[in-house]
């Protein structure tokens, strides 16, 4: 069977591109062929270079959309003031798969930015 992998990150106005795909790779996300990397709407510029980086297909999603995602783990109260929802990493990662995706890695942090990874089996 398949695996449908999608990796969510969310970062602050302070991180680089270089900072978001050394976060992925050091928590040793699969980025097979096909996987999705996912973001708020707001991040589509640093989306766009981090997909290209790693050969992977950009989705964003609104925080309104975001908000509303269930089987989210963690929450951050920082998140929710700036960009309107508690969860962005882990709630791209969800949202980029549908419903019945399941969160395997939860938020990781690094510097200046977070991700998560669902899949979809």
């Amino acid at each position: 069977m398949s695996q449908h992998v999608s990796i969510g990150f969310g970062c602050s106005s302070r991180a680089t591109v270089e900072d978001v795909v050394s976060l992925i790779e050091r928590c040793s996300v699969e980025t097979a062929p096909g996987s999705i990397v996912a973001t708020l709407d707001r991040y589509t510029s640093m989306g766009e270079a981090v997909a290209a980086s790693l050969g992977l297909r950009l989705m964003v999603f609104p925080a309104s959309v975001l908000a509303q995602i269930t089987g989210v783990i963690s929450h951050s109260l920082l998140a929710s003031a700036k960009v309107g929802t508690s969860s962005v990493a882990e709630a791209a990662a969800l949202a980029s798969l549908g419903p019945a995706a399941r969160l395997t890695l939860p938020r990781q942090t690094g510097r200046f930015c977070t991700c998560a990874m669902a899949v979809l089996s």
